[in-house]
């Protein structure tokens, strides 16, 4: 009885995490999302989209969105390895 309840909080525990990574994994970012996440002023990041330097949607064709894992990507795209 006791063996069955731990499983049962196991796999409600498992699934609430499983719902959270689904959920936040790649949730679309607006501009200011964006700016917010990566540090950077709303008027520079625009440049950047503006320039096509940062990967970036505008499935309407004006309101920009920005996937976070595309974001991760471009972060760490460029490896500048430290001088020794």
């Amino acid at each position: 009885m006791q063996q069955e309840q731990n499983q049962n909080e196991v796999v409600e525990k498992l699934t609430s995490i499983e719902t959270l990574l689904r959920d936040g994994k790649d949730k679309p970012l607006n501009l200011t999302e964006a700016a917010e996440y990566l540090g950077f002023s709303e008027s520079y990041l625009y440049k950047l989209t503006s320039k096509k330097i940062i990967p970036h949607h505008k499935p309407t064709g004006k309101v920009i969105f920005f996937s976070k894992a595309e974001l991760d990507e471009w972060i760490f795209s460029s490896n500048n390895e430290a001088v020794k």
